[in-house]
């Protein structure tokens, strides 16, 4: 599937909440809605080297209006709820279209 719009998001999580908030983040990418929707190509987490309670998300979707779709479901809405109060301030979006590369999980050689 090629990727035609994407964004990295960065939250900051509340003091000592960094863990928590990577953890939920992370089961969006085996939900049935937001990551694993059939139009999301990319979802990442990551975590600041310096900083454990700012989190980045990245992703890829095959359009806008694909992502926008997934964003107003009601898991979505249901999922940001639960993100709320993990975190501090407003996510910081930046405009990022993934166009490729590599990952390689632990256990792989």
């Amino acid at each position: 599937m090629k990727t035609t719009y994407g964004f990295r998001a960065t939250m900051i999580a509340r003091p000592g909440r960094g863990d928590e908030l990577a953890a939920l983040l992370l089961t969006a990418a085996s939900g049935t809605d937001s990551a694993a929707h059939e139009d999301g190509v990319l979802y990442l987490v990551g975590r600041s080297a310096s900083n454990r309670d700012v989190v980045h998300v990245t992703e890829g979707w095959t359009t806008k209006a694909s992502h926008a779709a997934s964003f107003a479901s009601p898991r979505t809405r249901a999922f940001l709820a639960e993100l709320a109060p993990l975190v501090t301030g407003e996510a910081q979006y930046q405009d990022e279209v993934p166009v490729g590369g590599r990952f390689q999980t632990e256990g792989h050689s």
